[in-house]
């Protein structure tokens, strides 16, 4: 399956195998996970062998507060240095928000919060705003140095319910953002 993104040449969503035997005039569900999360209006497009049927499609909401999330895919990032890569923000510096709307933590909440990123100082401190229409609860990650993209796990206050979660970055920061994950 790939997606169509605009003008840019098509993205490979996976390469799948439908193993079930033919039934004349019987239509077989299947599920398939694509290897990349599908935002808004997009065009689908499948590239098939043989001649075949479908009948329809049908896409399962995911928990977006306890997926993978790509830092490029926030829903809105400003500020005064960065750059976007394909799968990651690097070069983030001075000012730059990183927002993520629409994150339902429920009833249950979150044990840990996993960043998988980059920092070239001994300590880049990731500010981490959870805001939602009772207020705001604002936590302080200190992500360590790493040459190479790791993952580094930090116990935060647990929130509940909608919010909107923002990850701030101050004057001094240095950090390269690949994907969080709140467990």
């Amino acid at each position: 399956m790939k997606k169509k993104t605009g003008s840019k040449s098509p993205l490979c969503l996976g390469t799948f195998i439908y193993h079930k035997p033919s039934i004349w005039n019987v239509y077989q569900e299947e599920t398939f996970v694509l290897n990349r999360r599908l935002r808004g209006i997009t065009s689908l497009s499948i590239e098939v062998a043989h001649k075949i049927h479908i009948k329809g499609f049908s896409f399962q909401r995911k928990e977006k507060a306890y997926e993978t999330l790509y830092a490029v895919d926030a829903d809105r990032i400003y500020g005064d240095s960065f750059t976007m890569r394909s799968d990651r923000v690097e070069g983030i510096g001075n000012n730059v928000s990183l927002e993520f709307l629409n994150m339902d933590f429920k009833d249950r909440g979150f044990a840990k919060l996993t960043i998988c990123g980059r920092s070239a100082m001994d300590r880049n401190t990731i500010h981490i705003r959870f805001q939602n229409d009772k207020g705001n609860v604002n936590e302080i990650a200190e992500f360590v140095h790493s040459d190479e993209y790791g993952e580094q796990s930090f116990s935060l206050t647990s929130v509940t319910g909608m919010q909107t979660v923002t990850f701030l970055f101050l004057p001094g920061s240095n950090f390269d953002f690949k994907w969080f994950r709140f467990e």
